[in-house]
C-alpha cells in the first residue's frame, strides 16, 4: 500500500550521532556560566560531565518506571537539578529554585544557539522531494518537543514538517510500541499507509508491532552520513 506519511527521527537522521557533539556543550556550558557564577570556562565544562551522565540515569529510572508519565513535567523539573549539580561539582552555591529554572534554561538556550551541527543537506532535500509530491512528514523523537523545534528552527528544516512528537507531546517515553500507538492515535494516522525512518533497528521493530513500514539509516562501509540518508529517503520514494 502506498506511503503517504513519514515519521523522521532526529538523532541518526537529522543529524549525526557519530558527531561528538559533547566537547561543544562543555566549552559552551562554561561560555555561559563562567562569567555568570564564576570559576572558569574549563572547570564548568569539567563539571558538566559527571552532571549529565546523573541527567541520563534519571531519565532512563524514569523510563524504566513506565505508567503515566508527565513528562513535560520530568523535563522541566530535571533542568534545575542538572545545573545544580554542576554548582555543587564547582563548589558554588546554586542560585534560588525560580533563578535556578530561568539559569538553566538560558544557558541550553545559548547552547543550541551556537553549536555546530552537521546535518544531512542532501537527505533534507530529500525529504523536501517527499513533501511536494505530498507526502506528510512528522517528527517521531524522544526528544522534549521544545528542543525539536529549536533544533529543526537552527538547521533551517522547520517547514518540512507538520507535527514535531517529542515524548512530552504524547507523554509517552521512546521505549517501546507504545510510543507509536500513541502517535498514531494523536495524529490518526492509518499505520498501513505510513513510515518510519530510524538509525535504531529495535525502534524500527516497535513500529513494525503497531503496523508501521520501517526504514533503517545504516551506512555501507565507508557511507558518509549524508549518503546513508539520502539513500533511505529514497527507498522511501520507491514506495510511493
Amino acid at each position: 500500500m502506498r506511503i503517504d506519511t513519514l515519521f523522521v527521527d532526529k538523532g541518526g537522521v537529522l543529524v549525526d550521532n557519530r558527531d561528538d557533539l559533547a566537547p561543544q556543550w562543555r566549552r559552551l556550558i562554561g561560555e555561559f556560566l563562567s562569567p555568570r557564577l564564576g570559576g572558569t570556562a574549563a572547570a564548568w565544562g569539567d563539571a558538566n560531565v559527571p552532571a549529565f551522565h546523573r541527567q541520563v540515569e534519571r531519565w532512563q529510572a524514569a523510563m524504566r518506571r513506565g505508567g503515566p508519565a508527565d513528562i513535560r513535567g520530568f523535563f522541566a523539573n530535571d533542568a534545575p537539578v542538572w545545573l545544580r549539580d554542576m554548582c555543587d561539582a564547582m563548589a558554588i552555591a546554586p542560585p534560588p529554585e525560580a533563578d535556578a529554572v530561568r539559569l538553566a534554561s538560558e544557558t541550553v538556550s545559548y547552547i543550541k544557539a551556537h553549536l555546530v551541527v552537521r546535518v544531512p543537506r542532501r537527505g533534507l532535500d530529500a525529504l523536501r522531494a517527499l513533501r511536494a509530491r505530498g507526502v506528510v512528514l512528522h517528527v517521531a523523537s524522544g526528544d522534549a518537543h521544545a528542543d525539536l523545534v529549536d533544533f529543526l528552527v537552527h538547521i533551517g528544516a522547520r517547514e518540512l514538517f507538520d507535527r514535531v512528537y517529542g515524548s512530552d507531546v504524547v507523554d509517552t517515553w521512546k521505549s517501546g510500541p507504545d510510543y507509536y500507538r500513541a502517535i498514531l492515535d494523536d495524529s490518526g494516522v492509518d499505520p498501513a499507509r505510513a513510515g518510519v525512518v530510524d538509525d535504531s533497528p529495535k525502534a524500527l521493530s516497535w513500529a513494525h508491532d503497531c503496523g508501521l513500514r520501517g526504514f533503517l539509516v545504516a551506512r555501507r562501509g565507508s557511507e558518509s552520513f549524508d549518503d546513508a540518508v539520502t539513500r533511505t529517503v529514497t527507498e522511501v520514494a520507491s514506495a510511493l
